[in-house]
């Protein structure tokens, strides 16, 4: 009987410290991991600077780096601040705009055009100007009814195709962090 009682001791005590030893596991395994380790070229700040414009579309431009902004604060793996404070830098440049007619009417009538926009990206490290990620040719489109007011219509379109663009340059430029 004595014995009997003494393995089940042995038996529970086994089991508690097992337990403690994969409670003690998990936690050292956990507190290894950060989310912000990994970042390219150890930035967790970025500006971004007024995006440059090839094309004859300033406003473009400006709604490319208002857009753009708004995306990474909202995406939260970057802060975005003040070009002098930041990590790094996010310059970007609107290549290319094209609006072009897109499908027919039977009549051959445009009845929906296609705006494209392509844009270069370059993520350059602030304190040596090492540039960690070049991006040329992003590229992105909305279409829109030719018989819409712009507001409705070619504006919702713009933004449709800055949203392609944004939404693949924080992919990019955040993947694996």
């Amino acid at each position: 009987m004595v014995r009997y009682r003494l393995e089940k001791v042995e038996k529970s005590g086994m089991r508690l410290l097992f337990k403690l030893a994969l409670i003690g596991l998990l936690f050292t395994g956990c507190a290894y991991y950060s989310t912000s380790g990994g970042l390219i070229g150890g930035i967790r700040s970025v500006g971004i600077p007024v995006a440059g414009n090839r094309s004859s579309e300033f406003a473009v431009a400006e709604r490319l780096t208002e857009r753009t902004v708004d995306a990474y604060a909202e995406d939260g793996r970057l802060r975005v601040i003040d070009e002098e404070s930041a990590d790094a830098l996010l310059q970007l440049e609107v290549v290319l705009v094209e609006d072009r007619p897109f499908t027919y009417t039977a009549a051959e009538q445009t009845e929906q055009y296609r705006f494209t926009v392509e844009v270069a990206a370059e993520l350059v490290r602030a304190v040596d100007g090492e540039v960690l990620l070049s991006l040329e040719e992003l590229q992105g489109w909305g279409t829109y009814d030719a018989a819409l007011v712009e507001e409705e219509g070619r504006d919702v379109a713009v933004d449709r195709a800055l949203d392609m663009v944004i939404e693949e340059l924080v992919d990019r430029t955040t993947a694996g962090w």
